[in-house]
Order: C-alpha cells, then sequence, then structure tokens
C-alpha cells in the first residue's frame, strides 16, 4: 500500500538538513521537531545515494543514544511512525531496515550502555550516525565514531555519496565539553544550528504542538492554533527548577553553577525529606556505591509508585571496599527490614580497572561477596547530575519522585541542601566540577543509584540479573541467614 508522508521542516531543521557540514548539530527546546528532521535527513541521504552495480541504493546509519530503553521509546517509535511501510524493526539485529523503491538502508540502534556496545559502535562499517540528545554522550567519543563514517558502502558498491554526523540535543551546561565543541573551539567541519526558544516570538513548531483535533483543521498559521502550540511551553515554563527552563524551555545555556550548592533549585528539604521510610516488599534494592579510600553506599529502592526511596547511607572512614563490605555494607543487610529483598549493587565505573597487586577490581571483590554488581552507565558529572535531578524533579500523583529517610540519611540530607557544591579556583575563576570532600562521596553514591533506577536501566538490571534466576538465583540478603 502506498503512503503519503509529508513534512515541512521549521526553518532552523530546514537549514540543519541542507548543510554539507560532515558534523552538523542542531540545538534546541523540547518538542522542536530535532528528532522528525533527524529522521527524515538520513531518510533523505538514503534515497540520494548513488546506486550500486545491482541497482539498489545501499546506506547504513548508526543511531546512538545512552541506552537502549531511550532508542525504543523515542526514535524507534518516531521512525516507524513517519515511515510506515518502509521501515521494519528486526529485534535480534537491533537495527531499523528501510526499504523504499531501490532504497536498502540499515539504521542499526546503538546504546552506549557498557563496553560491548562501543564495541559494536566501534567496529561498524557505516555511511554516516545520528547522535540522538548528544550531550548525554562523552564528546571524546566523536572523532572516533567519524572514523567508522564513509566506510559503506564500499569502493565495489559505489562508495558513498554522503557521510556525516547529525545530531541533536537539548543546551548543555556552560563550561561543558559540548558547550566548548558548539561556542569556543568549534571544529572547522562542525556546523551548530541553534533553535529559538518556546516562548520566543518565532518559536518553531508550534503549530504541531499540543494540538486538538479542532485546530489541526486549521490553517497551520492561525493564531489560535499557534496559541495552542504555545501553550506547551507555557506548562513547561512552571517547572520549580529555573535551571532546567533556560535549557529546555528557553533553548539557552545552562549557566556556570560554580560556587552554587549542585541541587540548589531542584532539592526542597521540606518536600523529599521524610523522618521515616520502611522497605517495599518484593521490590527490588539498589545500592550505589562510591569507591576509594572513603567507601559509600546508600540504600535505594524504586516502589510501585514510581518513586525512588533512600532507605539508609553507610559511609566507611579510611578503609578499603573490603573491609566495608564486611564490617558495613553486609551486616547493615542483614537488618529484618532488607532481608528476602533482591540487591543490586551499581558503582562507579572506575571500580573496573584492575588492582596492580593483587589483578582484582571492586566489582570482583563485590562479586566474591556475594553480590549482583555492575558499572553505572557513565561516569561524566553531567549525566550523573542529571539523573539526581530526574528524580528530584520526578512528581508522582503529587508526591515527590524522590523521597529520602532523614534519620538515616543524615549526611545526604546535608550534601543536598547545599553542603555539595561547585567551587572556584585559587585564582577566584569558576570551576565547572563540584567540590571533592566530605559531601562528595555520599553524593556520588547517589547519583549511580539514581543511574542504576532510571526506568530504562532499571530495567535492564531486572532482564539481566534477575531473569537467570533458575539456574543462578541473584544475590538477597536471605542468603545471610
Amino acid at each position: 500500500m502506498a503512503h503519503k508522508i509529508e513534512f515541512t521542516p521549521p526553518q532552523t531543521v530546514a537549514d540543519f538538513m541542507v548543510s554539507e557540514a560532515f558534523f552538523r548539530l542542531i540545538a534546541g527546546p523540547v518538542g522542536s521537531a530535532k528528532t522528525t528532521g533527524c529522521i527524515f535527513e538520513l531518510y533523505r541521504r538514503a534515497a540520494e545515494q548513488a546506486p550500486a552495480p545491482d541497482g539498489f541504493r545501499y546506506t547504513r546509519f548508526a543511531i546512538v543514544r545512552q541506552t537502549l530503553q531511550q532508542l525504543k521509546q523515542t526514535i524507534l517509535k518516531d521512525i516507524l511512525q513517519w515511515l510506515p511501510g518502509m521501515a521494519s524493526w528486526k529485534v535480534s539485529d537491533s537495527t531499523i531496515y528501510v526499504e523504499c523503491g531501490d532504497i536498502r538502508s540499515e539504521w542499526l540502534l546503538i546504546p552506549l550502555e557498557n563496553v560491548e556496545d562501543q564495541r559494536r559502535l566501534l567496529s561498524s562499517q557505516l555511511t554516516g550516525a545520528w547522535i540522538s540528545e548528544c550531550i548525554e554522550i562523552d564528546v571524546d567519543l566523536i572523532p572516533a565514531l567519524a572514523g567508522r563514517c564513509g566506510r559503506y558502502p564500499n569502493a565495489v558498491m559505489g562508495g558513498c555519496t554522503w557521510q556525516g554526523i547529525i545530531a541533536d540535543t537539548n543546551f548543555p551546561e556552560e563550561g561543558s565539553g559540548w558547550h566548548n565543541l558548539m561556542e569556543v573551539e568549534t571544529p572547522s567541519d562542525w556546523q551548530v544550528f541553534k533553535q529559538p526558544g518556546g516562548l520566543d516570538p518565532n518559536a518553531e513548531n508550534l503549530e504541531w504542538l499540543n494540538q486538538s483535533a479542532e485546530t489541526l483543521a486549521m490553517d497551520v498559521a492561525d493564531p489560535r492554533r499557534i496559541a495552542r502550540g504555545r501553550l506547551y511551553y507555557e506548562r513547561l515554563a512552571r517547572n520549580p527548577s529555573p535551571a532546567w527552563v533556560q535549557r529546555y524551555v528557553h533553548a539557552k545555556y545552562g549557566t556556570d553553577p560554580s560556587g552554587t550548592a549542585v541541587f540548589a533549585t531542584t532539592f526542597r528539604r521540606e518536600y523529599h525529606v521524610v523522618s521515616h521510610l520502611d522497605p517495599v516488599p518484593g521490590m527490588t534494592l539498589i545500592i550505589g556505591q562510591d569507591f576509594g579510600r572513603d567507601p559509600c553506599s546508600i540504600i535505594c529502592q524504586p516502589n510501585h509508585r514510581g518513586q525512588l526511596l533512600c532507605l539508609e547511607e553507610i559511609i566507611a572512614d579510611d578503609i578499603g571496599l573490603d573491609l566495608h563490605i564486611k564490617m558495613s555494607l553486609r551486616p547493615k543487610l542483614m537488618h529484618e527490614r532488607y532481608i528476602g529483598k533482591p540487591v543490586a549493587v551499581v558503582g562507579d565505573p572506575a571500580g573496573g580497572s584492575k588492582d596492580s597487586l593483587y589483578e582484582i577490581n571492586s566489582f570482583d571483590l563485590l562479586r566474591a561477596a556475594g553480590f549482583t554488581a555492575f558499572p553505572a552507565p557513565t561516569n561524566d558529572l553531567e549525566p550523573r547530575i542529571r539523573a539526581v535531578e530526574y528524580w528530584l524533579m520526578l512528581g508522582m500523583q503529587g508526591f515527590p519522585g524522590l523521597i529520602i529517610d532523614g534519620s538515616r540519611c543524615p549526611k545526604l540530607v546535608l550534601a543536598l541542601n547545599g553542603g555539595y557544591k561547585f567551587g572556584k579556583d585559587k585564582t577566584g575563576e569558576a570551576k565547572p566540577k563540584p567540590i571533592k570532600g566530605n559531601h562528595s562521596h555520599i553524593a556520588d553514591a547517589l547519583q549511580y543509584a539514581c543511574l542504576g533506577a532510571q526506568p530504562g536501566t532499571l530495567g535492564l538490571i531486572r532482564k539481566k540479573f534477575f531473569g537467570r534466576a533458575q539456574k543462578a538465583p541473584a544475590f538477597s540478603s536471605a542468603a545471610w541467614t
């Protein structure tokens, strides 16, 4: 069956699509058609590829994002919606196959959750790549990814008509690696496109946002239709975090927060802290683990309502991880409040480095002690902080998304309430990273727990570590009794 597909890109998206720069990045507010523009840009490049000797136009694109869950819930659904009858999803290959006429295009969905994912990406022979929400990705990955583009189709098949990388994103923080590449040290073969903010008079894509059947029947320029689209951003602008509104609604760089509390605009003690919390029966305990000479653990648990509970902090002083496990973490989990609950430890990825003397790493120690343990998806600061802010700003039926037991997590409360802050160097220049000290260890542990408890990552934990219970039961605190 033939399908008629119409897409008229907003002006900035159109400028982005016709650019011939090797690396093109479009930044704007949420809901501004960036993703749709990238979908049609890949499709257009597939259609413009010169035919191979057998008459077909072959291309292969990698679509990259932080987690597979994010790729499936956003990119995959949008592609299948926009390209009906042409795009088909093959789960076993994690690949979308786009076929129409003589077009034969492969779109590989590649998350960057672990080392194996990066290996898959950096061993692929590609025409080009699309980095979705690129500020979630380490900028150091770009040169290696660029080296994989232009390799398919090969010379025997006629070579690539086009090769390159496209990227979409909301605005990053000032001082971040992405900010530097977008504004300060932009490579000569890059081009950056910036959309107006959602409340700007020239805001884009308003005619398609938040529309009803009645307004969709109106002309695209009808003021009533535009006003309904702008209402989408007016509602988003009510978010209690000005920093979030700055980046995701107004499409501006986040201000450099040096010298201020990291969670000054998102944490409210009276809202997020309670005097007592009990664990939820049957739900997985997610332990955020910071390593080092002062190891720190935070016992968290997602509940049935979609909230994240911070149940208890376990802080060590000047001991190694092995002693911390034996003297602190294991005894704490033997308490009756935790008995019988599955336990997964999410730790600093740096803990995967082997000790030069004993040839084991921190995760080896945890597994030897009976824990299911694995590294967090990233150790980059911005995604870690954003993971905490995700839970802090998440509201569930009028209740906070993150709830902290104040009596069992006193140091965590102090850290979130201003102790964990950005600093300045000796010359007074702003530093984009938080101060390392007493508050940073528990804050880091919370970041890893929040990364592990995000919907996509939590699903992977349950599938990967608790889906094989038939042969090797997942570790539970009941195993010690």
